[in-house]
């Protein structure tokens, strides 16, 4: 594959420095509907402020300039914020993508290894079980001495021949004795891959698992750092074991466990979603960043999650 990222590059900390501004400037916006006398006046009871202007219709009129500039004043100020976390979002976008390009993505679980040394352990676990099982039958029929001098032999084979053994007709009369184990399959490292790390051109990749009793995931961590900037998330799942569904049809089966994701970004600001999985696949998360929560649904387990808007009545004012 060519090399493109010459060609097309973000610069994360640009972004970032325009949304700041962009936060500035609707801050400075939000104070615009005016301070000092002019803002008290604005802010004051109707019969107040007709008392200091000493008019009705001027104070009718005074309430009006003073609640159309607020109002437009705050517009101003959700516009800039709105834009400002636009800019936000297209960094910390391109930034997570960057991150995945440099060899993060797939590496939990699977990619890290995790789930191919619990498939080897599986099956060299049941290799030693059953191989147990067969050495316990042929101890029990009185057999063992013979396979232990013709460990190749079948059997069957013997037990058919016109000169079988004695000990072929305990194996005639057992109801289901067990089949003898093939070759033993490779076996795993004894403790699980739980780390991850990989050199990109740009920085550097780390995966960190943390397992319970059963080698269930329960913590898995990220840390992706290229281009100067760190990129971390780290989900913990609150059940331990996975809590499969598999639901009718050609759906593919999913975890209804709860779990938390706790992201750190570029530019440092960290946020905390908690996610609630039901039975059906719907679900809640709520996302707390920088002390501002927004919550989210989902209908199932395919759905998409949709932010959960307040209805909030228009601004109004009131003439005095």
């Amino acid at each position: 594959m060519a090399d493109i990222t010459s060609d097309f590059a973000i610069d994360y900390g640009l972004l970032h420095e325009v949304q700041s501004k962009l936060r500035d400037l609707a801050s400075q916006a939000g104070a615009g509907a005016g301070e000092g006398s002019y803002q008290s006046l604005g802010d004051a009871k109707s019969s107040e402020r007709r008392r200091i202007l000493g008019n009705t219709n001027l104070s009718a009129e005074f309430n009006y300039f003073y609640s159309f500039s607020k109002r437009r004043q705050g517009k101003a100020k959700d516009g800039l914020n709105e834009l400002a976390e636009l800019f936000k979002s297209v960094s910390d976008v391109f930034f997570d993508a960057d991150s995945q390009i440099s060899g993060s993505a797939g590496v939990m679980g699977k990619s890290i290894g995790l789930e191919d040394w619990k498939n080897k352990k599986e099956a060299y676990d049941d290799w030693v079980q059953d191989k147990k099982e067969w050495d316990d039958f042929l101890k029990s029929i009185g057999a063992s001495d013979y396979f232990e001098k013709n460990p190749d032999a079948s059997i069957r084979m013997v037990c058919n021949a016109d000169d079988a053994p004695g000990w072929c007709q305990a194996w005639r009369d057992a109801d289901d004795p067990p089949l003898k184990p093939g070759d033993a399959p490779p076996k795993p490292p004894d403790t699980p891959p739980t780390h991850y790390h990989s050199e990109t051109t740009t920085g550097s990749v780390d995966v960190d698992l943390v397992l319970d009793k059963d080698n269930n995931v329960i913590t898995e961590t990220s840390t992706v750092k290229t281009n100067g900037q760190t990129f971390t998330t780290s989900t913990t799942y609150e059940q331990g074991a996975p809590k499969m569904v598999d639901p009718p049809g050609d759906g593919k089966p999913y975890d209804t466990r709860d779990y938390t994701v706790t992201t750190t970004g570029g530019d440092g600001k960290t946020s905390t979603s908690t996610v609630v999985i039901n039975d059906d696949g719907s679900g809640t998360m709520k996302v707390v960043q920088d002390d501002e929560t927004t919550q989210y649904t989902r209908s199932g387990p395919t759905a998409e999650w949709e932010e959960v808007v307040e209805e909030e009545d228009d601004y109004s004012y009131t003439y005095a």
